[in-house]
């Protein structure tokens, strides 16, 4: 087809997410992980298992760099322009397959339309960024398969690499990967081989990030947790302390969550029947049943056309999203489902590219439709664009501000403990408070001691107490507690 009309197509397949992003992005202040994402990039801190490295360091140079609005609306920006490039990437490996590309931007507007991705692309969420460079990687990899150039193998590797150090989910792609490099394995040159192994090493080095800042917060004394008299290893600055080798191992390993069971259990069959229906309800809400059919539909087409590309496909889509199935502790297992959710738009828009192969003149209707099917999403979810005027956490960071002086302690629980960290190092609004991510439990030999010099508040949740100290309501929402001495 003419290079002019694939050039439109694949600018379209990025830049019409794009902007449905950036229009509908979560700009407020987050709970949770999201909020934690919010925060940890900005300071150069240390995020829960796995650490993250390339997301923080990627993050930290955005919202540098691109110093618009408030630090959060960054985070998400950030975020918004990976999944749009992982829609455009859906474009670029069905263009490699077929010449459609009409059908390819369709289908890469069919993936970014999606609930999960759009939601997950418009907040500060890792996935957003590891899906980027899974999709990556797998084109990377089919571009290999397909013309054995050392430049496909030696970006993949590195795309590989760096998503590895994103999140580790990206590096459940090996099987698909193994299938598509031996396959090709007579074409692989000595020098792109080593080019290759250096690239992924470079990649996967990120995480020397880790240890190193770890042991610079703790020299210089940057968390200020530090003061009350604890460990290093707090959350934020210096999750469990990676500059010692227990403490990488256990950040880097997520084994406090049990990830190796999860990988174990892709082999259980009971783990398909506990969670195989909820997958295909998700992907049936993110696609339509018809995205569904025409999925399984190409997906069989290339497995005959090309029983090896169809099987590394397969892979691609199956291996994380049953590692998925098993981690039981993941209270938002739809993100890990992004990787899966990219090969299936893949494979609905090589089954429509393979039936206009033999009906031409469908070519335009059938492009027309999938784009229909495509903003059919977009219009079911437009409740997404409600986010731009969300308030956020800023209930929490307002009351806090107004209910305890600027030299207490807050300990809070991980909920209301991400935004009250985005105002006290990002924003820098909560003056000297320090914040305790804890449970009040957790701190019961701490409060007595702290009290002496500081006023000590719990943010929230009860949960404990303290032998010979009660906690005195001061109102608020959420509810705030002085501990006061009986």
């Amino acid at each position: 087809m003419n290079r002019t009309y694939s050039r439109i197509a694949g600018w379209l397949a990025w830049l019409v997410p794009f902007g449905v992003y950036a229009a509908s992005l979560n700009r407020a202040v987050a709970y949770w992980d999201t909020g934690e994402m919010q925060v940890v990039p900005w300071i150069l801190g240390i995020a829960h298992p796995t650490g993250f490295p390339v997301f923080t360091i990627f993050g930290w140079i955005f919202t540098h760099v691109v110093a618009i609005g408030p630090v959060s609306m960054r985070m998400s920006l950030f975020c918004a322009l990976a999944m749009s490039l992982t829609a455009w990437l859906v474009y670029r490996t069905l263009a490699e397959l077929v010449d459609a590309p009409w059908v390819a931007m369709a289908s890469a507007w069919l993936f970014a339309f999606g609930d999960v991705a759009w939601t997950r692309g418009t907040r500060a969420e890792v996935h957003a960024l590891a899906v980027f460079f899974a999709v990556l990687t797998f084109y990377c990899a089919v571009r290999w398969y397909r013309t054995a150039r050392s430049t496909a193998l030696v970006g993949g590797a590195l795309a590989w690499g760096l998503g590895i150090a994103t999140h580790p989910i990206v590096a459940l792609l090996l099987p698909a990967l193994l299938v598509l490099f031996f396959a090709r394995l007579r074409a692989v040159r000595a020098r792109a081989l080593v080019l290759a192994a250096l690239a992924l090493l470079a990649g996967v080095s990120f995480y020397a990030y880790l240890p190193l800042r770890s042991a610079y917060v703790d020299r210089a004394r940057l968390d200020p947790t530090l003061q009350l008299g604890e460990a290093p290893g707090k959350p934020f600055w210096d999750d469990d302390d990676p500059s010692t080798w227990r403490g990488f191992v256990t950040l880097v390993t997520g084994s406090q969550f049990h990830a190796g069971a999860s990988v174990a259990s892709i082999v259980s069959p009971q783990t398909y029947v506990r969670r195989g229906p909820e997958y295909l309800e998700t992907l049936a809400a993110e696609y339509t049943p018809l995205g569904v059919l025409l999925a399984l539909v190409g997906l069989g087409m290339l497995l005959v056309r090309d029983r090896l590309l169809g099987i590394a496909a397969l892979l691609a889509a199956w291996v994380p999203t049953a590692f998925a199935f098993g981690y039981t502790v993941e209270a938002d297992r739809d993100r890990y489902y992004l990787t899966s959710f990219a090969i299936v738009a893949v494979a609905a828009g090589y089954a429509v590219a393979e039936l206009l192969r033999r009906r031409p003149a469908w070519r335009g209707a059938a492009a027309v439709a999938l784009a229909a099917m495509a903003l059919g999403q977009l219009f079911v979810h437009r409740d997404i664009f409600g986010q731009w005027n969300s308030s956020g956490a800023e209930s929490v960071i307002r009351t806090v501000r107004q209910r305890t002086p600027p030299n207490a302690i807050l300990i809070a629980p991980w909920i209301y403990a991400t935004p009250l960290a985005y105002a006290a190092y990002v924003d820098r609004s909560l003056g000297n408070r320090i914040v305790e991510t804890a449970w009040l439990e957790d701190d019961a030999s701490h409060v007595p001691v702290w009290a002496k010099t500081r006023p000590v508040y719990v943010v929230g949740i009860l949960f404990g107490s303290v032998r010979g100290y009660y906690p005195q309501p001061v109102g608020g929402d959420p509810t705030l507690y002085r501990m006061v001495k009986d």
